[in-house]
């Protein structure tokens, strides 16, 4: 009986901390306003990385980042109301498609395994799909 209790405390005191969480707005996500919100919040995750240029999904919820080489580039990916940055490089994407402006990554490790971005015009599609088709898939 006490196994019970335990049980049905935790499960009880998870669904409260999930919905304080939601309540207090951690997880409301903000969209990113600009080229330059996205290469700061890119940076402030991976200084490092020396990004060069970002080009923002249509609902800028996400965005892929010029890291300035041609053997890697960057995404950035919202977490509630954080945000995720990551390098990708060579031997880093399983797979691409790119349909009617809609490019769809299959990465090869489990933290992010794939990931949609739907551009906002052509000419940034086309960009990217010329970046990607140099990159070798794994």
């Amino acid at each position: 009986m006490t196994l019970l209790y335990l049980i049905v405390g935790s499960s009880l005191f998870m669904l409260f901390i999930l919905a304080l969480h939601h309540w207090l707005g951690q997880s409301a996500i903000a969209p990113l306003a600009d080229r330059e919100t996205a290469l700061r919040r890119f940076q402030e995750q991976l200084p490092d990385a020396g990004a060069a240029g970002a080009t923002l999904s249509r609902d800028g919820l996400s965005a892929l980042v010029d890291l300035g080489d041609a053997d890697r580039f960057g995404l950035l990916l919202p977490m509630g109301r954080y945000w995720a940055a990551r390098v990708v490089g060579r031997g880093g994407i399983r797979r691409w498609t790119l349909r009617d402006g809609a490019l769809s990554l299959t990465l090869a490790d489990f933290t992010a395994p794939a990931f949609r971005l739907v551009f906002a015009d052509a000419a940034a599609a086309e960009h990217w799909q010329e970046r990607l088709a140099a990159l070798p898939q794994k």
